[in-house]
C-alpha cells in the first residue's frame, strides 16, 4: 500500500512536472508572442503616425496647390480680359482704319470733282480766301443789320413822337372843346337858392365841376353842384360870390370856372 502511494505520488510529481514544463513553455510562447505583438503594434503605430504626418504634409501641399491654382485662375481671367480688351481695341482700330479709308476715298472723289483752278496744292489757300470773303460778307451783313436796326429805332422814335404829338393835340382839342362848352340857366329857385342848367354828365359835368354864371361880359356868381341828372344839373348859388344887386336868371350863360390850359 505504501509502495502504491509512493508510485502514485511519483506519478503525480511527474505529471506535475510535465504540466509545469508544458505550462512554462506555453507561458514562454505566450510571452514571446506578446512581445512580438507589442513590436508589431509599435511598428504599426509608428507606420500610422508616419502616414498621418504624410497625410498632414500632403494636406498642406494640397492647400498650397489650391492657392496656386486659384492664383493661376485669376491670372488666366486677367489674361482673358486683356485679350478681350486687345481684341476690342484691335476692332476699334480696324473700324477707324476703314472709316479713314472711306473718308480718303470720298476726299479723292471730291478732289476729282473740283472745278478748274482748284487743286490739292492750293485748296487750303483757296479755302482761306473763301473764308475771308465770307467773313467780309458777314461783316457787311452785320453792318447792314445795324443800319437797319438804327433806322428802325429812328422810325420807332419818330412814330412815338408822332403819337405823343397826336395825343397832345387830341388832349388840347378836348381841352378847347371843354373850355368852349357853355350852358344856360333853365330855372331859378330864389327861395332855396339853386338853379337848373341844361347840361349833365353827358357833357362831362361831375359833382366836383365848378361853374360860373355869365351875363354879357359880367360874372354874376359861382355855382356849386348839388346833383347831376342825365342832361340836367342842379346847383346851389354861392351867395358870397354874387355881384351886388345881381342874381342868376333864366337864360344866363353858364361856363366852366376852371379852364384847361
Amino acid at each position: 500500500m505504501t509502495k502504491l502511494l509512493f508510485i502514485l505520488s511519483a506519478v503525480a510529481m511527474v505529471a506535475a512536472s510535465v504540466f509545469a514544463y508544458q505550462n512554462g513553455r506555453a507561458f514562454t510562447q505566450i510571452r514571446n508572442s506578446r512581445f512580438s505583438q507589442d513590436r508589431l503594434i509599435k511598428t504599426e503605430r509608428d507606420s500610422l503616425v508616419k502616414v498621418t504626418d504624410e497625410i498632414k504634409e500632403a494636406g498642406t501641399g494640397v492647400a498650397a496647390i489650391s492657392q496656386e491654382v486659384e492664383a493661376q485662375n485669376e491670372k488666366l481671367k486677367a489674361a482673358k480680359l486683356k485679350i478681350a480688351q486687345v481684341d476690342g481695341e484691335s476692332k476699334q482700330v480696324e473700324d477707324e482704319l476703314k472709316d479713314k479709308t472711306a473718308k480718303m476715298a470720298d476726299l479723292k472723289g471730291q478732289l476729282n470733282k473740283l472745278p478748274e483752278g482748284f487743286n490739292p496744292q492750293t485748296i487750303a489757300e483757296d479755302l482761306n480766301k473763301i473764308k475771308a470773303e465770307i467773313a467780309e460778307l458777314q461783316n457787311q451783313a452785320e453792318s447792314k443789320k445795324k443800319e437797319v436796326a438804327d433806322a428802325e429805332k429812328k422810325n420807332t422814335d419818330a412814330e412815338k413822337a408822332l403819337e405823343d404829338i397826336s395825343s397832345k393835340i387830341e388832349t388840347r382839342k378836348k381841352s378847347f372843346e371843354r373850355n368852349s362848352m357853355s350852358f344856360k340857366v333853365l330855372a331859378v329857385n330864389n327861395d332855396w337858392g339853386f338853379v337848373v342848367i341844361n347840361g349833365g354828365d353827358k357833357e362831362g359835368i361831375t359833382p366836383d365841376t365848378k361853374l360860373l354864371v355869365i351875363r354879357g361880359t359880367r360874372t354874376v356868381g359861382k355855382l356849386s353842384i348839388l346833383a347831376v341828372q342825365g342832361d340836367k344839373t342842379i346847383a346851389n348859388v354861392m351867395t358870397e360870390s354874387l355881384a351886388p344887386g345881381i342874381t342868376p336868371a333864366p337864360g344866363d350863360k353858364v361856363i366852366l370856372e376852371n379852364l384847361y390850359q
